[in-house]
């Protein structure tokens, strides 16, 4: 049907979610990141914490989960 998922190690259902995780996460950040924008007190670290989380998610995932699971050490 799409080759996009295939080509980052995920089914269809499995991308479907994990891009609509990403999208509610987006979404949170840009309001977060207006409030900030706004009230500089508020929602300090906010767009860094949802940076870091974005990219820890990123890299624990599809064809990324795979490599990172051959470059662990085994006890």
């Amino acid at each position: 049907m799409f080759s996009h998922p295939k080509n980052v190690c995920m089914t269809y259902i499995t991308h479907l979610h994990f891009s609509s995780k990403l999208s509610l996460l987006f979404l949170i950040a840009s309001f977060k990141a207006f409030v900030h924008a706004v009230i500089p007190d508020i929602y300090i670290t906010s767009s860094s914490d949802t940076i870091s989380e974005i990219k820890e998610l990123i890299e624990n995932s599809g064809c990324n989960r795979s490599n990172n699971n051959k470059h662990q050490k085994k006890d």
